[in-house]
């Protein structure tokens, strides 16, 4: 980064006899724009308005404005300093129409404290919505859910007919408000983390004010409980981790990826869908193919119906469970298994006897894999003594099985291994 005394000490070289000519600033606007934005800080773009007349508002026409990113690398600064600094930029930053912003990212750093107020937050989504033609990304530090008082902490995003990304993280203080007005024509990528949503609003902003969406990743809480709908003719691929959702409905043909997880009930039309990631308790496809490239299942209570929605998989991934009642349902919603290639069977709890008898389980369920992979987060020698045992010729009682296979410790306990056919 350009800090002050470098930039003063530029400028009287260029100011002494024989200091050459600057040849810098006879380049067009647009080379320099590329100088500046390689600097990844738009407070030190502004600096170089110090180098001479023809720097002063070039810096105010760049289309990259990024903020917080050289505080995130250690560099000093923050605090109220910061937010002000920011502020005087984004008015500072050129009035003409003509003038628009091909990238905004604003990252509040930590030090600035968890308690950004809404207000201040504000102004920088409307100067998104007015000058925005690009990718917008903002986060600002975060409390834990959950947070009841929103007189003070109300968001909107307004529309940005101009917008191609945007990707939000904001915390569960403060509650997203979605005017029903207007439109985000262009935007193919979403990403809201952390916030709190309206559900109503939720279905409107997705299903009808999103006409080009393609990617969309929600790990939001609802303010209240509710229903949630999403449909889109463009949609490909669905995060969807909402907390309060009563029923998820989707209708979405072109969608090709799907991850749920924090609804009770969901219902599912997608026949174009190849990669499927549930945590939910009922999930019912009421259009699917019968054939996915992934299947992958992460503590879901109703494994029996969708193990036979589907006829084969590619990759068949389960996450074993804990408790005596739980390793009883897993049991029971494995006893039949869709054909597949690849086995995924993984443990993250520390501590885990049902993980032996559960993969000896779906081993005699499962004919015809030709890669059997094991994660498990382990305590003891006793899960490594059992992944030894497998990966080296065995089964989990000891008989010689046809297959060759290896081990590793990936660090922090966890333990991978491999088994090919």
């Amino acid at each position: 980064m350009l800090s002050r005394t470098t930039i003063a000490e530029m400028e009287d070289r260029r100011r002494q006899p024989g200091g050459g000519k600057d040849r810098i600033s006879g380049l067009p606007d647009e080379l320099l724009h590329d100088i500046l934005r390689r600097l990844h800080s738009t407070p030190a773009a502004a600096r170089t308005s110090a180098l001479s007349r023809r720097w002063r508002r070039v810096w105010a026409r760049s289309p990259d404005l990024v903020f917080g990113d050289d505080l995130r690398r250690g560099v000093e600064g923050g605090g109220t300093s910061f937010l002000d600094s920011l502020d005087a930029a984004l008015a500072a930053y050129s009035d003409d129409p003509a003038v628009h912003v091909d990238s905004l990212k604003i990252t509040v750093p930590r030090r600035c404290g968890e308690n950004v107020p809404a207000p201040r937050v504000a102004p920088w989504l409307r100067f998104a919505s007015r000058r925005l033609a690009g990718a917008f990304y903002l986060s600002v530090p975060y409390q834990p859910w959950p947070r009841v008082n929103f007189e003070d902490d109300e968001l909107e995003l307004l529309p940005c007919e101009g917008a191609t990304k945007i990707e939000l993280q904001l915390g569960s203080r403060f509650l997203l408000r979605i005017p029903q007005a207007g439109t985000f024509e262009a935007l193919s990528d979403l990403e809201i983390r952390l916030a709190t949503m309206d559900g109503r609003e939720l279905t409107f902003l997705v299903s009808s004010q999103c006409p080009r969406l393609r990617n969309l990743t929600l790990v939001v809480h609802l303010l209240a409980a509710s229903d949630v709908a999403l449909c889109s003719a463009t949609l490909r691929s669905l995060v969807f981790h909402v907390r309060n959702t009563l029923r998820l409905d989707i209708a979405a043909p072109m969608l090709e990826n799907l991850d749920v997880s924090k609804v009770a009930d969901a219902h599912i039309a997608a026949p174009n869908l190849g990669d499927v990631a549930l945590s939910s308790t009922d999930v019912v496809f009421a259009d699917a193919a019968r054939h996915l490239r992934r299947l992958a299942f992460r503590q879901c209570s109703a494994l029996a119906p969708l193990m036979r929605r589907f006829d084969s998989v590619n990759t068949l991934q389960l996450e074993t469970p804990k408790g005596l009642g739980s390793y009883k349902t897993f049991l029971d919603g494995t006893n039949y298994l869709p054909k597949c290639e690849i086995l995924s069977v993984s443990s993250l709890w520390v501590c885990n006897h049902a993980f032996k008898p559960s993969l000896i389980h779906l081993l005699r369920r499962c004919n015809g894999i030709r890669r059997l992979h094991l994660l498990f987060k382990f305590p003891s020698m006793y899960s490594t003594n059992f992944i030894s045992f497998i990966v080296n010729g065995r089964d989990g009682e000891g008989r010689p099985i046809n297959c060759k296979g290896e081990h590793k410790c990936l660090g922090n306990g966890v333990l991978e291994g491999f088994i090919v056919a």
